[in-house]
């Protein structure tokens, strides 16, 4: 594999830089060997530390001639896969600019964000970069092809493709919501509590935010689900208020 840096000269939007990466390896392997692309467009150490308070680093000079990305080393393959993703998409974005000359250090937290409000840059690049990293990480055309080749909903279908493309499962559910043709909802929860929801536009509005309590006849948690094991779909009544979803089913982390 070889890239030239130069053919993204003219990209400033996530979506565009990772598109052109990805044009220049129309062979692209799977899952995506996102050290190698970055070593390949000029990040010269990918350095796993003990970190305090954040999940990834980038230092690099203002013109961008080189750097170096910094990943929690006690995070899993997946999540260190998707945090040196985010710092390369600060790395090649020009527009992207740290509050110091620490350079940028991203908490698990930016590592989620998917809107910022207007006007604020700080945790618009944050947007950008998870952007990136899952454009890069789980190329649309590649992704939207599996997704198509598997009837209807399943969310054996999110673990799948987490092993496919070695990323998170979080992260996969995410991305399978966003590409999805159909409407849908993943809710991730733990110890009866709800931790985050995404829903693609054509899911109804879901009137649940982090915190909530899980229902108690919610299969979340009246399923005793080995780890790792998917639960069958269960009917939920629209009516009822407690989801919007006509058909849900579960699964449980390791």
């Amino acid at each position: 594999m070889r890239l030239e840096r130069m053919e993204l000269a003219d990209c400033a939007a996530p979506e565009a830089l990772a598109a052109a990466i990805l044009r220049q390896v129309p062979d692209m392997p799977l899952p995506v060997p996102v050290e190698d692309i970055a070593r390949q467009l000029d990040i010269t150490e990918i350095r796993r530390i003990e970190t305090e308070g954040f999940e990834g680093g980038l230092i690099a000079w203002d013109d961008r001639s080189d750097g170096v990305i910094l990943v929690n080393r006690s995070g899993s393959r997946q999540r260190q896969r998707f945090t040196i993703g985010h710092e390369l998409g600060h790395f090649l974005n020009p527009w992207h600019k740290p509050k110091d000359a620490q350079g940028f250090r991203c908490t698990s937290r930016d590592m989620r964000v998917s809107s910022a409000q207007p006007g604020d840059r700080a945790v618009q690049m944050e947007v950008e970069a998870n952007i990136f990293a899952a454009e890069l990480l789980m190329p649309r055309a590649l992704f939207r092809k599996d997704l198509r080749g598997k009837q209807g909903l399943d969310v054996s279908h999110i673990l799948a493709l987490a092993r496919k493309f070695d990323m998170s499962r979080e992260s996969t559910a995410r991305r399978y919501v966003e590409l999805q043709d159909d409407p849908c909802a993943v809710v991730i929860s733990r110890h009866g509590k709800v931790l985050r929801c995404y829903r693609n536009k054509d899911f109804p509005y879901v009137s649940v935010k982090p915190g909530d309590p899980v229902p108690a006849f919610s299969i979340a948690v009246s399923d005793r689900l080995p780890p790792g094991e998917v639960s069958d779909w269960n009917e939920i009544d629209r009516g009822s208020g407690a989801a919007h979803a006509s058909r849900a089913s579960c699964w449980s982390k390791p």
